[in-house]
Protein backbone atom coordinates (compact mmCIF):
# COMPACT_ATOMS: atom_id res chain seq x y z
CA UNK A 1 0.00 0.00 0.00
CA UNK A 2 1.19 3.33 -0.92
CA UNK A 3 0.67 6.24 1.35
CA UNK A 4 0.68 9.51 -0.26
CA UNK A 5 1.70 12.41 1.81
CA UNK A 6 0.54 15.61 0.46
CA UNK A 7 2.98 18.32 0.98
CA UNK A 8 1.78 21.75 0.37
CA UNK A 9 4.32 23.87 -1.39
CA UNK A 10 3.84 27.52 -0.75
CA UNK A 11 5.67 30.33 -2.41
CA UNK A 12 5.18 32.58 0.57
CA UNK A 13 6.35 31.48 4.00
CA UNK A 14 3.78 31.56 6.71
CA UNK A 15 3.50 34.85 8.54
CA UNK A 16 3.44 35.15 12.28
CA UNK A 17 0.43 36.45 14.11
CA UNK A 18 2.20 39.03 16.26
CA UNK A 19 2.05 42.02 13.90
CA UNK A 20 3.50 45.49 14.56
CA UNK A 21 2.93 46.34 18.18
CA UNK A 22 2.17 49.73 19.65
CA UNK A 23 5.51 49.74 21.52
CA UNK A 24 7.45 49.13 18.32
CA UNK A 25 5.55 51.99 16.66
CA UNK A 26 6.42 54.33 19.54
CA UNK A 27 10.10 53.33 19.36
CA UNK A 28 10.25 54.00 15.62
CA UNK A 29 8.53 57.36 16.08
CA UNK A 30 10.99 58.26 18.84
CA UNK A 31 13.95 57.33 16.61
CA UNK A 32 12.56 59.41 13.72
CA UNK A 33 12.00 62.44 15.98
CA UNK A 34 15.54 62.23 17.38
CA UNK A 35 17.01 62.21 13.87
CA UNK A 36 14.70 64.99 12.70
CA UNK A 37 15.54 67.20 15.70
CA UNK A 38 19.29 66.86 15.02
CA UNK A 39 18.87 68.02 11.41
CA UNK A 40 18.49 71.80 12.09
CA UNK A 41 21.48 71.76 14.45
CA UNK A 42 23.57 70.07 11.78
CA UNK A 43 22.49 72.59 9.16
CA UNK A 44 23.39 75.48 11.46
CA UNK A 45 26.90 74.10 11.92
CA UNK A 46 27.31 73.74 8.17
CA UNK A 47 26.02 77.23 7.37
CA UNK A 48 27.86 79.05 10.17
CA UNK A 49 31.15 77.48 9.23
CA UNK A 50 32.26 80.44 7.13
CA UNK A 51 29.90 79.92 4.22
CA UNK A 52 27.76 82.94 5.07
CA UNK A 53 29.56 86.08 6.20
CA UNK A 54 28.30 89.52 7.05
CA UNK A 55 31.43 91.24 5.79
CA UNK A 56 32.69 91.96 2.30
CA UNK A 57 34.08 88.89 0.67
CA UNK A 58 37.34 89.27 -1.20
CA UNK A 59 35.82 88.25 -4.53
CA UNK A 60 33.01 90.78 -4.10
CA UNK A 61 35.53 93.56 -3.45
CA UNK A 62 37.64 92.58 -6.47
CA UNK A 63 34.63 92.57 -8.79
CA UNK A 64 33.41 95.90 -7.44
CA UNK A 65 36.79 97.60 -7.82
CA UNK A 66 37.31 96.25 -11.36
CA UNK A 67 33.87 97.54 -12.40
CA UNK A 68 34.66 100.97 -10.97
CA UNK A 69 38.06 101.02 -12.75
CA UNK A 70 36.42 100.15 -16.04
CA UNK A 71 33.86 102.91 -15.68
CA UNK A 72 36.43 105.50 -14.62
CA UNK A 73 38.58 104.80 -17.65
CA UNK A 74 35.66 105.68 -19.90
CA UNK A 75 34.78 108.91 -18.03
CA UNK A 76 35.02 112.27 -19.75
CA UNK A 77 34.89 114.32 -16.53
CA UNK A 78 35.14 113.36 -12.87
CA UNK A 79 34.57 114.98 -9.47
CA UNK A 80 35.91 113.31 -6.34
CA UNK A 81 34.48 114.21 -2.94
CA UNK A 82 35.09 112.31 0.32
CA UNK A 83 31.46 111.14 0.28
CA UNK A 84 30.92 110.42 -3.42
CA UNK A 85 32.29 110.34 -6.96
CA UNK A 86 30.55 111.96 -9.88
CA UNK A 87 31.52 111.10 -13.47
CA UNK A 88 30.26 112.17 -16.83
CA UNK A 89 30.23 109.44 -19.48
CA UNK A 90 28.64 110.05 -22.89
CA UNK A 91 26.57 112.92 -21.52
CA UNK A 92 25.24 110.95 -18.53
CA UNK A 93 26.13 111.80 -14.95
CA UNK A 94 27.06 108.71 -12.95
CA UNK A 95 27.19 108.97 -9.18
CA UNK A 96 28.74 106.52 -6.70
CA UNK A 97 27.66 107.23 -3.14
CA UNK A 98 27.21 105.64 0.26
CA UNK A 99 23.62 104.73 1.08
CA UNK A 100 23.14 103.30 4.58
CA UNK A 101 25.53 100.34 4.78
CA UNK A 102 25.76 100.04 1.00
CA UNK A 103 27.38 101.72 -1.98
CA UNK A 104 24.96 102.61 -4.72
CA UNK A 105 25.29 103.77 -8.29
CA UNK A 106 22.90 106.25 -9.86
CA UNK A 107 22.67 107.46 -13.44
CA UNK A 108 21.47 111.04 -13.95
CA UNK A 109 20.48 111.10 -10.26
CA UNK A 110 17.92 108.35 -10.82
CA UNK A 111 17.88 104.69 -9.96
CA UNK A 112 19.24 102.69 -7.09
CA UNK A 113 21.80 100.07 -8.09
CA UNK A 114 23.46 98.47 -5.06
CA UNK A 115 27.10 97.66 -5.80
CA UNK A 116 28.49 96.72 -2.39
CA UNK A 117 26.82 95.92 0.94
CA UNK A 118 27.66 95.57 4.65
CA UNK A 119 29.90 98.63 5.02
CA UNK A 120 30.45 100.63 8.17
CA UNK A 121 32.48 103.38 6.45
CA UNK A 122 33.49 104.37 2.96
CA UNK A 123 35.80 107.20 1.83
CA UNK A 124 37.12 108.58 -1.43
CA UNK A 125 40.38 110.50 -1.46
CA UNK A 126 41.61 112.53 -4.37
CA UNK A 127 45.17 111.84 -5.50
CA UNK A 128 47.21 112.88 -8.49
CA UNK A 129 45.79 111.24 -11.63
CA UNK A 130 42.86 109.59 -9.86
CA UNK A 131 41.59 108.74 -6.42
CA UNK A 132 41.82 106.19 -3.60
CA UNK A 133 38.89 104.35 -2.13
CA UNK A 134 38.89 102.94 1.41
CA UNK A 135 36.07 100.82 2.79
CA UNK A 136 35.56 99.17 6.17
CA UNK A 137 33.04 96.37 6.46
CA UNK A 138 30.82 95.58 9.44
CA UNK A 139 33.43 93.17 10.84
CA UNK A 140 36.08 95.91 10.85
CA UNK A 141 38.09 94.59 7.88
CA UNK A 142 39.54 97.41 5.76
CA UNK A 143 39.67 97.29 1.98
CA UNK A 144 41.67 99.63 -0.22
CA UNK A 145 41.82 100.34 -3.95
CA UNK A 146 43.59 102.96 -6.05
CA UNK A 147 42.03 104.17 -9.28
CA UNK A 148 44.03 106.12 -11.82
CA UNK A 149 42.62 108.03 -14.72
CA UNK A 150 44.45 110.09 -17.26
CA UNK A 151 41.82 112.77 -17.60
CA UNK A 152 41.89 115.94 -15.57
CA UNK A 153 39.93 115.45 -12.35
CA UNK A 154 37.80 118.49 -11.79
CA UNK A 155 34.18 119.43 -11.56
CA UNK A 156 31.46 117.67 -13.50
CA UNK A 157 29.35 120.16 -15.38
CA UNK A 158 25.68 119.26 -15.42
Amino acid sequence: MLVRIKKRMRNVPSLNDRGFTFIEMLLSLLTFLMIASAFPVGMRVILDNGLIESGIRRMEWEIFSSQVKKEIRSADEMTVNPENIMMKIDGKVILYEKYGTSIRRRVDFQGHEILLQNLSSFRFKRIEEGFEMTATDLKGVKHFAKFQNYIKVGEVSS
